[in-house]
């Protein structure tokens, strides 16, 4: 595990979205035992006193604030309380998002709105609230989790891959803005991980047979864990990366290379 590494995020203060499962969970963990002090966020309240527990027991320090990143009002709690908690706000990992997983003329405006208040929205708000206080710290990482559904659309993901689109545009406006100020602004695109939203609609028992089937488009041959991107995302946050702003990092295992569609989503855009 990381802890041989040493404490790559010692004295660092980060707050992590989406933090109750997947990829966020798994990184808000690894962020803490690495040294972080974390805030961690999420509207699962019984899976942030898990994560707070684990942290606790290995050593490391986090709160939990449950928050609905589609309220302004959460988003403004989350900001103060993250600054009154941890003093200072180093890192900040938009990783929170959701998918819509239908044709154009059959996704609803709801639902279309719904998914940007919480794939781009949330990110702009945060970095609009928090860059002052990196700004004054004179630096800070910002790592916005988007996907490989922004690079290499797929049908069905008409909301979807638009949001990750436009939020790895949204980071290289904010890299170039801030880079000045000593804040990097990366943009994250995972390829398919074993997360909640990978298996969404796989029955329990079919899953062991997903996992191997859909590994075969992927020219590494293995499906991600979360924990396997928490480690990328922990060198991205580090001082290791200083010299890494304004990029799309792809970890995909090979999926989108020379290919037209992101993975898991078959030409119909129905699992």
């Amino acid at each position: 595990m990381s802890e041989k590494q040493g404490k790559l995020l010692d004295g660092k203060g980060a707050v992590i979205t989406g933090a109750t499962s997947g990829i966020g969970y798994a990184t808000a963990y690894l962020f803490a035992v690495n040294g972080a002090k974390v805030i961690a966020t999420g509207r699962n309240e019984d899976r942030g006193r898990e994560l707070i527990s684990r942290v606790k027991e290995a050593g490391g320090e986090a709160y939990f604030i449950k928050a609905d990143l589609t309220k302004p009002d959460d988003l403004d709690l989350l900001v103060e309380t993250a600054v009154q908690k941890l003093g200072r706000v180093d890192i900040l990992v938009n990783n929170a998002g959701i998918e819509i997983l239908k044709d154009i003329d059959e996704t609803e405006l709801d639902e279309f709105i719904d998914l940007y208040k919480v794939n781009l929205f949330a990110p702009f708000y945060l970095m609009k609230k928090l860059i002052p206080h990196m700004r004054k710290n004179n630096g800070g990482v910002i790592i916005n989790v988007a996907s490989t559904a922004g690079l290499s659309p797929y049908p069905g993901g008409g909301a979807y891959c638009s949001s990750k689109a436009a939020l790895i545009s949204l980071s290289k406006v904010a890299a170039l803005e801030n880079s000045r100020y000593g804040i990097r602004v990366v943009a994250f695109a995972p390829g398919l991980v074993q997360t909640r939203m990978f298996f969404e609609g796989v029955p329990e028992d079919k899953r062991e047979e997903y996992v191997s089937e859909t590994a075969k488009k992927v020219p590494l041959g293995r499906i991600a864990l979360p924990e396997d991107i928490a480690e990328i995302l922990l060198f991205l946050a580090s001082d290791k990366a200083w010299y890494i702003t304004g990029s799309v990092v792809i970890a995909d295992g090979g999926l989108i290379t020379g290919r037209r569609e992101s993975g898991n989503v078959p030409p119909e855009g129905k699992k």
